[in-house]
């Protein structure tokens, strides 16, 4: 329905998974093989299947033949993406791809038009986001991480044109907020090379860096960085690393030619540059300048970055 996956049903319990899964005729000559669209361009897309299977990951079932409960899964590539269980839950599973077309099949499944999209799934820092709306109310909506492993929801109050969903066995999402303090200090004791960085941001011509070097990544490695920035005979090459990054080009259209055309501009943004050895600092020293914390919107900043330490890459 949206995106790049259209011909879709629209689903939303697993009487209706039962009921379409029924009313789909196997593809002639198959083991089965079921074609999730119903139209005559959605059946030549054999990789979107529908197919009745069990499901031992329902919530308070055992992983086990006897506790499985029967389920009907809709299915892209070798994923099932959404598999709506008899007991009532949902359970929606990315198979590990945070992209563009598994987004839009979970869309296409729940979302009868654009304006009614009780669930929806979209990208954000590279993770799959989970989107329920449980009152109808866009005030209320809420959002889960689909980090690893699944998501469950449940409907709880069907209707044609208001659906209400919600998730189930909520499990806490946490963020990272920075202390000010400790990064206070941090940053004093990198003091004389930021001013170095600044003064020489000033007197370079931006036109030799507006192109980053080529380097290998490692070099850009905040660890690698961080050594030069702490050791003076080291700082031009720490210089050296963050500059091509802090180049800046943009449009002057006030000092253009007298045609209307802009006239191209290239400079050092020290705020950028600011920012990057900031960065470097952020990762290096994540586990003392972050506190975890629970809170309901785990994307309301991307500190989440700085946790892989410092061998995270500086650009």
């Amino acid at each position: 329905m949206f995106g790049n996956v259209t011909d879709l049903p629209v689903l939303h319990s697993y009487a209706e998974a039962v009921a379409h899964y029924e009313s789909i005729t196997p593809i002639r000559g198959s083991k089965n093989l079921r074609p999730i669209c119903a139209t005559t361009n959605g059946r030549r897309k054999k990789h979107m299947q529908i197919i009745k299977t069990t499901h031992p990951k329902a919530l308070g079932v055992a992983a086990t033949p006897e506790g499985a409960l029967d389920a009907v899964a809709c299915r892209l590539y070798d994923t099932d993406v959404v598999t709506f269980v008899s007991n009532g839950d949902i359970i929606i599973d990315n198979g590990g791809y945070a992209s563009t077309t598994t987004h839009s099949f979970i869309d296409g499944i729940f979302c009868r038009s654009y304006y009614s999209r009780p669930v929806g799934a979209y990208t954000k820092g590279g993770y799959t986001v989970i989107e329920v709306n449980p009152t109808g109310n866009p005030a209320n909506k809420k959002i889960k991480l689909l980090t690893e492993g699944t998501v469950t929801i449940r409907c709880k109050e069907p209707s044609p044109t208001a659906a209400a969903f919600d998730f189930v066995g909520e499990s806490p999402m946490y963020g990272y907020y920075l202390k000010r303090a400790p990064m206070g200090m941090r940053r004093k004791e990198v003091e004389k090379f930021r001013k170095f960085a600044l003064a020489c941001a000033k007197m370079i011509d931006p036109e030799q860096y507006k192109v980053a070097h080529y380097r290998s990544p490692a070099s850009m490695e905040a660890r690698y960085v961080y050594a030069a920035m702490t050791d003076q005979e080291r700082w031009n090459d720490a210089f050296e690393l963050l500059i091509p990054h802090a180049i800046n080009t943009q449009w002057d259209y006030a000092t253009g030619s007298g045609r209307g055309m802009p006239r191209r501009v290239v400079a050092a943004d020290p705020d950028r540059l600011k920012r990057l050895m900031d960065d470097v600092l952020k990762y290096v020293f994540c586990d003392d300048l972050f506190e975890k914390r629970e809170t309901n919107n785990p994307l309301s900043n991307e500190n989440g970055k700085y946790m892989v330490g410092g061998e995270g890459l500086v650009l």
